[in-house]
């Protein structure tokens, strides 16, 4: 019967001498999971040149909205002259009108979103 070993496998042979460049490394296996992802109240607080950066976005997306606004109205007014002209009481609204409705709806979720994130107007003590 020949003799068992858990390190160096069956025989009464020796284990091979293994030098420091040939040497085995162990890499275990990953660990597969998801990483948590931590609740919105725990978001790390925002430093003072975030807040500031995100009052110059703010002011920009209020001036782009307002912007897309004066757009639409102008394009509106010309879209029903037109369709009273026309006489075409159900005439499908162009596609400029809705793609202009849907920057301007676009604009206002960053608004939301940004507002939501550093705070909202006339909140600027917030300095952390």
């Amino acid at each position: 019967m020949s003799v068992i070993s858990r390190e160096f496998g069956s025989g009464n042979t020796s284990a091979p001498a293994v030098g420091a460049a040939t040497a085995a490394v162990f890499s275990p296996t990953p660990r597969v999971g998801s990483v948590p992802v931590p609740p919105r109240d725990c978001v790390r607080p925002a430093h003072s040149a975030d807040i500031a950066q995100s009052r110059l976005f703010e002011d920009l997306l209020l001036g782009e909205i307002a912007e897309l606004r004066d757009l639409l109205t102008g394009a509106e007014l010309r879209w029903r002259r037109l369709r009273d002209r026309s006489r075409v009481a159900e005439a499908p609204v162009p596609e400029a009108l809705l793609r202009l409705r849907a920057r301007i709806a676009e604009a206002e979720r960053l608004l939301v979103q940004l507002r939501s994130r550093f705070g909202g107007e006339g909140d600027s003590l917030r300095v952390i």
